[in-house]
């Protein structure tokens, strides 16, 4: 039942891979089109949150058609997604191009590697997660990496690395939030 719950959770994050694919597939002419486009996403995203926390009659609504997707603390807080497309944005503002799209491909696939992988087979508990869906999720973005361009490999398996510790580490921010840009910053820096 969980991992039922686990993988249509997952589907919807796979499909956001659209944001960085879109964004690596058009060109540099586009991109105030991006951050535009992705800060009024962020923008409606937050005024539906509002409405969703506050009150009792949209909580309801949205627990009705949305209920099995919701984790137990995005009942009181933002939802994942919400944090998914601030990330976005983020990336999109603060990062040169490949390192957007890798970290944000990180987070999309790395992440639901790892919950896939450690809700299904994962043994070896740390913090609350599996080391199972740690070694997935680094061996994703390890391949991922591999197959960037534009950034050298050593970069990228350094921000790999960093994605798949943040993914793990029990930090009270959500990682849909925290893996990409963390990793961002990571390869950011080493390229300067």
């Amino acid at each position: 039942m969980l991992l039922a719950a686990e993988l249509k959770r997952k589907a919807i994050h796979l499909a956001s891979l659209v944001i960085p694919l879109g964004y690596f597939a058009t060109p540099p002419s586009w991109f105030v089109w991006w951050e535009r486009a992705l800060l009024a996403s962020v923008i409606l995203s937050l005024a539906i949150e509002v409405f969703r926390l506050n009150h009792p009659r949209t909580r309801h609504v949205f627990r009705h058609f949305f209920g099995e997707l919701l984790r137990n603390h995005e009942e009181a807080t933002l939802l994942g997604s919400t944090y998914l497309l601030i990330a976005c944005l983020l990336s999109i503002h603060l990062f040169p191009k490949p390192v957007a799209v890798l970290a944000l491909s990180f987070l999309i696939l790395g992440d639901t590697v790892a919950a896939i992988v450690g809700k299904s087979m994962g043994r070896i508990r740390i913090f609350g997660k599996t080391l199972e869906g740690s070694l997935a999720c680094f061996a994703v973005c390890y391949a991922l990496t591999a197959v960037m361009p534009g950034i050298p490999f050593p970069v990228g398996l350094v921000g790999a690395a960093v994605a798949t510790v943040f993914e793990l580490l029990p930090i009270p921010l959500d990682d849909n939030f925290r893996i990409p840009l963390s990793a961002g910053f990571a390869m950011e820096l080493l390229l300067r």
